[in-house]
């Protein structure tokens, strides 16, 4: 014979309250009626804002992937400037040699520039002996100065001319560098942070999921046996 069955049958003798029974059984039914209403509403709700999380992960893995495509392209827009500063450095080396070898020439043009003045010195001494070879001596002398002293000039022009250019695009070339991987650093930090902020968003989630879980299971857990009261 049941619990319950005894129960009524001792009441049904008047040894015990049977309003009262029937009170307290229909006020833990309200109440758990109540409580499971409430926990269904807990659950919509984590429900609805687990969907919404899983919508910003979904976003935030879209821009993690934009991100690396954009981090591959500035790498490789990188490696270009690279090799770009590579060439520009040995075109830097190529006017460096050409530089030297025009300091060559024109030390060679002044060599020739002090044998022209010995031999005007030269002219000068047998002036008096005929005037034909003295303004010779002169025109000549005059001539090659001119010459070694216009191209020493074009020499110098050009190559300051060009490494100024090669400077230039050299400085042009380091700063854009400069400015992509700064910005590139920049949008990786703000994805790492989004990451981990979402990470602790789900971990929060699943922690109150889990407690969710255990009230249930305490809440529709069979109730004990009732005490009864005798009169």
């Amino acid at each position: 014979m049941s619990a319950t069955e005894l129960q009524f049958r001792t009441a049904t003798f008047g040894g015990f309250q049977k309003q009262d029974v029937l009170s307290y059984i229909e006020s833990s039914n309200q109440s758990h009626v109540e409580k499971l209403a409430q926990l269904q509403r807990e659950r919509d709700e984590l429900a609805a804002e687990k969907e919404e999380l899983a919508a910003q992960a979904g976003q935030a893995k879209e821009q993690a992937e934009t991100l690396a495509k954009e981090k591959e392209a500035l790498t490789a827009q990188l490696d270009e400037a690279r090799k770009e500063a590579d060439a520009l450095r040995a075109q830097l080396a190529q006017v460096r040699g050409e530089a030297e070898q025009t300091a060559a020439q024109l030390t060679d043009a002044n060599a020739r520039l002090a044998q022209a003045e010995r031999d005007a010195a030269a002219y000068q001494q047998v002036k008096d002996r005929t005037a034909g070879i003295e303004l010779e001596a002169h025109c000549r002398a005059q001539e090659v100065q001119q010459e070694a002293e216009e191209k020493v000039r074009r020499a110098h022009t050009e190559v300051t001319q060009w490494l100024h250019k090669v400077q230039a695009g050299y400085d042009l070339l380091r700063s854009d560098m400069d400015g992509a991987i700064s910005r590139t650093g920049q949008e990786l930090d703000k994805l790492h942070q989004m990451l981990e902020q979402l990470s602790s968003n789900f971990s929060s989630q699943d922690e109150h999921l889990r407690k969710l879980a255990q009230d249930c299971a305490d809440q529709f857990a069979p109730p004990a046996p009732l005490p009864l009261d005798e009169k």
